[in-house]
């Protein structure tokens, strides 16, 4: 079966489009956000995250699946997100748009991403990186 890319890049140029215009891609925005100075894309934020809850919730009641197993690497990993969330006002998403948007040191930041991933993979099988089919 072939990949048809059209069916990931339109609903992600648009998810990019609307993150860009609500304001998560602006490092000042971000940063007040964090600093609970501007509540406006923390209830963004939390609408957000709520509705995928109760998504998550209805497809696994309806598709019958298991819960999620615990990994004690969740929290750690979780901690190391947000820091570098917090540092670099960019989660992995809106370091794409920034790109996009022609912020060029946002490829720090992809650079840091592509480095993290590494690591885990290097520290989680003790070999390099999976091979993802593409």
């Amino acid at each position: 079966m072939k990949y048809n890319w059209v069916r990931t890049a339109i609903p992600g140029l648009l998810l990019g489009f609307t993150v860009g215009r609500l304001g998560f891609a602006d490092f000042n925005q971000l940063h007040r956000m964090l600093l609970f100075r501007d509540l406006r894309l923390l209830l963004a934020f939390a609408a957000a995250v709520s509705l995928s809850i109760a998504l998550f919730a209805i497809f696994r009641r309806r598709l019958n699946l298991a819960p999620s197993q615990f990994h004690k690497g969740t929290i750690p990993g979780a901690a190391l997100f947000g820091i570098g969330w917090a540092l670099t006002g960019v989660c992995p998403g809106v370091a794409l748009i920034q790109i996009g948007q022609g912020i060029w040191p946002a490829f720090v930041t992809l650079a840091g991403i592509f480095a993290g991933v590494w690591i885990h993979s290097r520290l989680r099988n003790g070999s390099s990186p999976p091979n993802s089919g593409c």
